[in-house]
């Protein structure tokens, strides 16, 4: 076998390799165009869409006159309080404002003055 025969078909298959793999190359970019193409498009139909939807916004000004409903619950109740009985009592104490000053109301007498270390 002739060794210039052996070298030509290898470098033969070594060039068709590459240049396959640059046509593939090229191929790849078509797509990747193609899909950035294709999502430019979608996108730009989106916005002319959202602005013509926008666009048919009609503002509506319009006057309620009916009486407002109220419902007010008067006995509420607290099922799930877990205060103490103590803890309860002090809440009530100052919400209605039945509440008494530490100490009773009582303010400590006034001494001398302590001496600083």
């Amino acid at each position: 076998m002739n060794p210039w025969l052996l070298l030509a078909a290898v470098g033969a298959c070594v060039g068709a390799f590459f240049y396959g793999q640059h046509v593939g190359e090229q191929g790849a970019e078509a797509a990747k165009a193609r899909e950035e193409r294709i999502g430019r498009v979608a996108y730009e139909a989106g916005q002319k869409g959202a602005a013509a939807a926008i666009a048919e916004i009609k503002p509506q000004n319009v006057t309620i006159l009916q009486e407002l409903e109220r419902e007010i619950r008067t006995n509420t109740i607290y099922r799930d309080c877990r205060v103490p009985a103590d803890g309860v009592r002090l809440v009530n104490d100052a919400i209605t404002g039945r509440t008494k000053p530490a100490g009773g109301g009582e303010l400590p007498r006034a001494g001398p003055a302590e001496a600083g270390p």
